[in-house]
């Protein structure tokens, strides 16, 4: 009925929610986090955003419509409004009024709605491992978003205006890096469970489980007697 197609919507979504992404990160991963900061940070960074928003569309457009508001221009002015803005606002806020949240607490503040420890060891829980786990995740989360915020269009820019190959080649690597990714994100956690899914078609087939997995299988035989 509007006329608006699915590229539009997207960019928009990144107007109406971009202002909640830092201050929501900020959240869980920065001590001196404010919660009011965040809130006011992500109410005034979607106003500041939808401002710019129109603003921009009138000043290059001359009009305010639905085929002005998509152009590419006005969109990205509102989406880099949403994200900075609300960051730089929270972060003002969060130094103000630092909230110096003790992350150590959630240990022992959140329970688990069921003592269920399926498939996790000591080695699993042990600080040392998750601290250099969580290293090794943040290490490589900068360098794929170096990768694809800042890397990737430059590389862009020397091809200047796209011939048909040029653009059809672009697209190749983002369907191979599309693909990769749902081959990885659909294997990868089989392989990790292969041990319990083993047990799980070994015992529908009559076959007894291996050796391995006797304390899985005791542990689910000892948690479906409690809940009988």
């Amino acid at each position: 009925i509007l006329g608006l197609n699915l590229g539009w919507v997207y960019l928009f979504m990144g107007i109406v929610i971009g202002s909640a992404v830092i201050p929501l990160w900020n959240m869980m991963t920065w001590k001196k986090a404010s919660g009011p900061g965040a809130v006011i940070a992500a109410w005034s960074g979607l106003v500041l955003a939808v401002a710019t928003w129109l603003i921009a569309c009138t000043i290059q457009s001359g009009s305010i419509t639905i085929d002005n508001l998509g152009k590419n221009e006005a969109m990205l002015s509102g989406n880099l409004v949403a994200i900075l803005s609300s960051g730089l606002i929270h972060f003002v806020i969060s130094m103000m009024k630092p909230q110096d949240f003790d992350f150590e607490t959630l240990d022992s503040n959140i329970k688990l709605v069921e003592d269920d420890n399926s498939g996790l060891t000591a080695e699993d829980k042990d600080p040392e491992m998750l601290a250099a786990s969580e290293k090794w995740i943040t290490t490589r989360g900068w360098i794929l978003t170096i990768i694809l915020v800042v890397i990737w269009p430059l590389l862009s820019i020397p091809a200047g205006k796209f011939s048909k190959d040029y653009f059809a080649f672009w697209v190749l690597l983002s369907v191979a890096w599309g693909f990769g990714a749902a081959i990885t994100i659909t294997f990868l956690p089989i392989m990790e469970s292969s041990g319990e899914l083993g047990t799980v078609i070994s015992g529908m087939f009559g076959f007894s489980p291996k050796a391995d997995n006797k304390d899985f299988v005791a542990k689910d035989d000892a948690d479906f007697d409690e809940g009988a």
